[in-house]
């Protein structure tokens, strides 16, 4: 599991409250509630405001905490209530005033992070007063720890030489289990290793808890790939902040020097606060999205129900697919235009590798799934798979967007059944891309070898074609059929998961900081 961009405060204020009660005004509270669709659809209590006893314009002070995940769609339901019984948690025994339901990605991006929409009773059209939520990110979301460790007289665990240790760094789950969070490089032959320092998230390292547990393990790496364990301590991110220098290494296995199996050294710690992705959202950074399907014979032909393109009541997998990121997407740009592209099909009496669906983009996800179906009926698929062409026009869109002021990202969404005829094309294009803000996401469909794609996901290492490498890596690949079973969602989060710090990626490279937070709009 992986930790979360950000940690969140909501904060509430209503206006307009009926007056429920005789005789008095309403006793209001509120209550958020959320879900996790990649995993169910069904709601669960994220936290509970204070109750302000008669008042029809209260402005709370408690503040509901969330954890923020870019690659989710995290509705919310804001629920108010006048509080009957202040004995009760039970919100049947309270009286309904009405709710709220949003995203938290649609507060995030509001100007000033500030959203008002109206409280209503379930089916109605009436407001029965309004609600402001405001987000603002936990500072502890943006701090890095800076790590730099050294062992000192390590057990070797070599017959023939001395051990090659590294540091597997874990923290403590809620639940008691361990996490791992990050690994050193492996220093050879050497019971006095220095590891080169590293930068860590405090959200990742410790969930932004510097009392949380961390255990340190040390390990011996061996040619095969497997390895012995050395020791382990156990510490927090506040001990080490408040000076902690030194720590045992301890083997309960181990029955001499009562299990001591040598010393771990902390060389340097610096703590530092960085922007955040959200720093960027909040400043008016808008993240675009590109469409691009596959038109290509491979699919079969649309009137066959074995076809990919086969049309019903059902979604095909391309629209599953273009519903799952589009849905979360769409939250980070404003006017909800989204660009969609064929390719690989006849269009106008001629093979195109990249032809508009609809001139000006489609509005939205809804938009695109109109111009999909319509498409279908008007082009001939054909062939082959190319690439190249299609990078090439999300890279040009994204080229016009590279100044400070200007900051604006794209995600090019390529939905294919099968593998690309111009690898190295397309490789030359993605390299070209990687100094550009933008990242490529590839969904393979269907029941295709996709192996030579992970050629594009260059997670390892850079990807390099003709001497030159990628400036950062801007890829993601996923096939579609490890996510059949499985809410759209999920597919979402799998493919989404790297764009953040992609995005962190390029805004670094280019020395880009995030423009001052957009004001909340004026309330009517």
């Amino acid at each position: 599991m992986s930790a979360p961009m950000s940690k969140i405060s909501l904060s509430f204020s209503c206006r307009n409250i009926p007056k429920l009660d005789i005789g008095s005004n309403s006793d209001p509270m509120v209550v958020v509630f959320s879900s996790k669709p990649h995993i169910s659809k069904e709601y669960f209590e994220v936290g509970r405001t204070e109750m302000i006893k008669d008042n029809h314009n209260p402005d709370f002070t408690t503040l509901i905490e969330m954890e923020y995940w870019f690659e989710e769609s995290q509705p919310l339901r804001i629920v108010v209530v006048d509080v009957d019984n202040p004995k009760s948690k039970d919100l049947k025994k309270q009286d309904y005033i009405g709710s709220f339901e949003t995203r938290l990605a649609a507060v995030i991006t509001a100007p000033g992070q500030e959203l008002t929409g109206p409280l209503k009773l379930d089916n109605s059209q009436g407001a029965r007063g309004i609600i402001t939520i405001r987000a603002e990110e936990k500072t502890e979301s943006k701090q890095s720890v800076e790590l730099h460790f050294a062992g000192e007289k390590l057990d070797s665990k070599d017959f023939f030489g001395k051990s090659d240790p590294f540091l597997k760094i874990f923290r403590a789950r809620e639940n008691g289990a361990w996490e791992a969070v990050h690994t050193t490089e492996v220093v050879k032959s050497n019971l006095n290793p220095v590891w080169k320092k590293f930068t860590i998230p405090v959200s990742k390292l410790c969930n932004g808890d510097f009392t949380r547990p961390l255990k340190f393990e040390c390990h011996d790496w061996d040619s095969d790939g497997s390895t012995d364990f050395i020791g382990l301590f156990q510490t927090s991110l506040e001990e080490l902040v408040n000076g902690k220098k030194g720590f045992s290494l301890v083997n309960s296995a181990k029955k001499k020097n009562n299990g001591v199996s040598g010393t771990i050294k902390v060389l340097g710690l610096n703590l530092t606060t960085e922007h955040s992705f959200l720093d960027y959202i909040c400043g008016g950074c808008e993240i675009s999205l590109i469409t691009a399907i596959d038109f290509t014979a491979s699919n079969g032909e649309p009137s066959n129900p074995t076809s990919l393109h086969y049309l019903s009541p059902n979604p095909t997998e391309y629209e599953k697919a273009i519903i799952a990121v589009g849905k979360v997407v769409e939250a980070y740009d404003s006017d909800g235009i989204i660009p969609t592209y064929g390719f690989g099909a006849k269009w106008n009496g001629a093979v195109n590798h990249c032809f508009p669906l609809v001139p000006n983009g489609c509005q939205g996800v809804e938009g695109i799934l109109h111009a999909y179906r319509a498409c279908i009926s008007n082009v001939s698929l054909y062939g082959p798979t190319i690439f190249d062409k299609i990078i090439r026009t999300a890279a040009q869109e994204a080229s016009q967007y590279q100044t400070q002021q200007n900051q604006h990202y794209t995600i090019l969404l390529i939905i294919t059944d099968g593998v690309i005829s111009d690898m190295e094309n397309a490789m030359r294009a993605i390299v070209d891309s990687s100094a550009l803000p933008l990242s490529i996401v590839i969904v393979g469909v269907g029941p295709a070898d996709f192996t030579e794609m992970n050629r594009l996901d260059s997670d390892d290492k850079l990807l390099s074609i003709d001497g030159r490498k990628a400036v950062r890596d801007i890829v993601q690949f996923v096939p579609f059929r490890d996510f059949v079973n499985q809410p759209y969602e999920a597919l979402a989060k799998h493919t989404l998961a790297e764009i953040p710090t992609q995005f962190m990626a390029y805004m670094k490279s280019r020395g880009f900081i995030p423009n001052p937070p957009r004001q909340p709009s004026a309330q009517k």
